[in-house]
């Protein structure tokens, strides 16, 4: 077989990528080279044969939603999964670029955490709801994730406690990364890119990356295998002067004694330096900030408020362990751990605070000037979590239970350091909201102002019990219960006299679902479930005491699930309702005399208010050809304050970043037969509702508008090579993506067109 000659393309690109595609020409030129000598040795390569087949969106089985491996449909609760071939035709570079294709799930910020589930926000200092292989900790918090080492994306919906341990109630992320295998694979990919919108000359800014995922027998084994995953580029957004450089690198390696006996250790380690920005501000223009009639504009989205010395870095450590041995004929026995190190510091002068306006108000108008925060802060992130489960199944035929019962626990320590929380820079430096001049002040001023240096640590124990059982053919029940002991202390070490705080919590969580085969293709589910979250933050009663009960959450969930007999067509359809309840709010008053274990001018706080998300979702994926595949969803979600003490005017409005409607699609399809097999064309469409910023507690709130995105993309198969070209918002949309904080709203990007070329050997 004469190997494929590779024809002569002249390409203008970035260096990584044109570097990268000159080592891929080598590589096949070397290839295609005659010998010299009956002495050389001929490396004879396998043939690639281009196939029109596109791997299915749908994944049959699933271990998170009961931590058994288990068919989707016996599962009594909704979950998406986006697996890998899902991932790699959306060309995804992060996670950020994927989580709008998924179903009740609202991404408000670039962080790993930075989405919504159900209506409730996943934002904030800790991390409870996504898990990487079932444990928590990330080693990047601020930045996108990447991409290169993930498996697939596993979103559970609603409060799932009993197995989990504290999280928030809207549902759990679990990130499934790459493993070794036991088949030697090499996988290279560069991709280069450029933005070609409204606000950016065609190719002015390009993005670069490349990725190296290369996995197999470790020195010839039968036993060790390894694998190694190394991802690096510069991935800036579109706006004026941003960059974003990151590398991670991901090893791990995997000892088989037997096909169910196992020990895998995974490491990561990355790094993601980029420029700082808070985004756009809304100005208002008929003196109110709050409501239906609060109207706003923006300066053009390509307007920046930091100066280009305002920097933001994310780094981090971590290593898992995975230990897999069935035990005779009957248990078998599970455990892993994970532990991790992570930093993140920003400093710049922000907007992202309501008292930069000048005049001073709390919100901005038509007149105001910016008068930025100089702001200093570094985080640090130390988690050390394990889980240990045993589990076995008995009886057979019309009756068979499977049960598990298992322990976990761990502790996070979080350190929040205001190196300088200000001072506010001068009336005289202030900057307009329209056409700002950047780097007037050369320098940041001296650090101490409003500094704090916060340690919360959070230790937690929980022992869990499930049972699935399954009664004859058409009956599937799940129950399980939790108990966790959780305490939470910390102190500002500035201050440790007057800001120490504890509290200690003993909790039981419970769910319970049934799944009714209604015929061989459908299938209805209901279920109730349970989830807790202990307060983490400083908060005195009237009383000066801490011991605020942890917030909690509830669920009812019911649906019907389908499948084909082809397995071509599945479609799910849930209802449900949560409560969260035990919101901790300000009362507005200060300690006038020192009480309990506050100090005089500590706030009082109080237990007030229940949020309530209410809603409907459609998911569907439908491959009706071997080389046509398609994948939908929809989502009405009504998520509302529904009971407040502190502040009752506020009940009935919408929760902020809630977008009462959202939906997606998209498409592939790959031409099956002809001169032009090999070529593929995929579509997607992105909707996102009217949804509310700010606070309906404070005086600023107000609407979003709805906005849609389209993006496409072109393939092309050419023996051991796969060509594509991704369009994000190709019909340039300009929009608001969602609101960062309630006077800080994050744009949505350009057009962008990436070229990405990767190759197996």
């Amino acid at each position: 077989m004469n190997s494929p000659r590779v024809p002569f393309v002249r390409v203008r690109c970035g260096g990584l990528a044109l570097c990268s595609v000159s080592v891929l020409l080598a590589v096949a030129r070397a290839q295609t080279a005659p010998a010299h000598s009956e002495a050389d040795t001929v490396v004879q390569l396998e043939e690639f044969k281009v196939s029109s087949t596109i791997g299915t969106y749908h994944q049959d089985t699933s271990s998170m939603a009961t931590k058994l491996p288990m068919d989707l449909r016996e599962i009594a609760s909704s979950l998406s999964i986006m697996n890998a071939t899902a991932i790699t035709d959306r060309s995804a570079v992060t996670l950020t670029d994927v989580f709008n294709y998924v179903v009740g799930a609202t991404q408000s910020q670039s962080n790993v955490n930075g989405f919504s589930f159900r209506g409730f926000p996943n934002t904030g200092s800790y991390t409870q709801n996504i898990q990487f292989d079932g444990l928590m900790g990330a080693t990047l918090k601020k930045a996108a994730a990447s991409a290169a080492n993930v498996d697939s994306l596993e979103f559970l919906k609603g409060p799932n406690g009993v197995l989990y341990g504290q999280m928030n109630p809207g549902g759990l992320l679990n990130i499934v990364t790459k493993s070794p295998k036991e088949v030697r694979e090499t996988y290279l990919r560069v991709t280069s890119g450029f933005y070609a919108g409204e606000f950016t000359n065609f190719g002015s800014t390009v993005t670069e990356t490349a990725s190296l995922d290369t996995t197999g027998p470790a020195f010839d084994s039968k036993h060790l295998f390894y694998r190694l995953v190394v991802d690096a580029g510069s991935s800036p957004s579109s706006r004026p002067g941003n960059f974003d450089k990151s590398i991670s690198i991901y090893p791990s390696l995997t000892y088989k004694w037997s096909p169910e006996t196992y020990f895998t250790v995974k490491m990561e380690s990355s790094r993601d330096n980029r420029r700082q920005d808070d985004g756009v501000i809304p100005i208002f223009t008929n003196g109110t900030a709050f409501g239906p009639t609060a109207n706003f504009y923006t300066a053009p989205l390509n307007t920046v408020y930091q100066d280009n010395k305002d920097r933001a870095t994310d780094y981090g450590r971590a290593v898992s362990t995975f230990f897999h041995a069935q035990l005779g004929q009957a248990w078998t026995l599970r455990f892993q751990s994970r532990s991790v190190w992570h930093v993140d510091q920003v400093r710049e002068f922000t907007v992202n605070n309501a008292n930069v306006f000048s005049p001073t108000a709390k919100f901005a108008t038509p007149a105001s000037l910016l008068r930025r925060q100089y702001n200093n802060v570094k985080n640090g992130h130390r988690y050390n979590y394990v889980d240990a489960n045993l589990f076995r199944s008995f009886g057979s035929g019309n009756f068979k239970n499977t049960v598990m019962v298992g322990i976990g626990g761990g502790g996070e320590a979080f350190y929040n350091q205001r190196i300088a929380f200000g001072p506010n820079l001068t009336a005289a430096q202030a900057i307009t909201l329209i056409n700002p001049v950047l780097d007037l002040v050369t320098a940041y001023p001296a650090d101490g102002t409003g500094a704090t240096n916060q340690i919360t640590n959070q230790t937690a124990l929980g022992e869990y019990f499930s049972d699935q059982v399954k009664f004859g053919e058409r009956v599937h029940l799940s129950l399980g219960i939790r108990h966790d002991d959780q305490k939470v202390h910390g102190l500002d070490q500035l201050k440790p006299a007057t800001t120490t705080f504890a509290t200690d919590t003993s909790a039981v969580t419970r769910q319970v679902g049934a799944v009714y085969d209604l015929a061989t293709a459908v299938s209805a589910y209901a279920s109730w479930s349970q989830s807790l979250k202990p307060q983490t933050n400083i908060a005195f009663d009237a009383t000066g005491h801490s011991g605020f009960p942890p917030e909690s959450g509830e669920q009812y969930e019911g649906g019907l699930k389908f499948e084909a007999p082809a397995k071509n067509l599945n479609l799910t359809v849930a209802a449900y309702q949560i409560k969260r309840t035990n919101v901790v709010v300000a009362s507005g008053t200060n300690f006038t005399v020192a009480t309990g274990e506050a100090q005089v001018g500590q706030a009082i706080s109080r237990l007030d208010g229940e949020q309530t998300s209410k809603g409907v979702e459609l998911e569907a994926q439908w491959q009706p050809l071997p080389n046509w595949q398609l994948q939908a969803g929809y989502a009405y979600s009504k998520a509302t304050i529904t009971q407040s003490l502190q502040n009752p005017t506020s009940v009935g409005y919408d929760l902020a970043n809630a977008p009462r409607v959202s939906g997606n699609v998209w498409t592939r399809c790959n031409i099956p037969a002809g001169r032009l097999k090999g070529l593929g064309f995929g579509t997607g469409i992105v909707y996102v509702g009217k949804a509310w910023a700010g606070d309906p507690t404070t005086t600023v709130y107000y609407q979003l508008k709805d906005w849609t995105r389209v993006d496409s993309s072109v393939y092309y198969k050419w023996g051991r090579y796969d060509f594509a070209l991704n369009i994000q918002n190709l019909f340039d949309a300009r929009y608001i993506s969602a609101a960062q904080s309630a006077l800080t709203l994050n744009t949505g990007e350009q057009r962008k067109l990436t070229f990405s070329l990767g190759t197996r050997f």
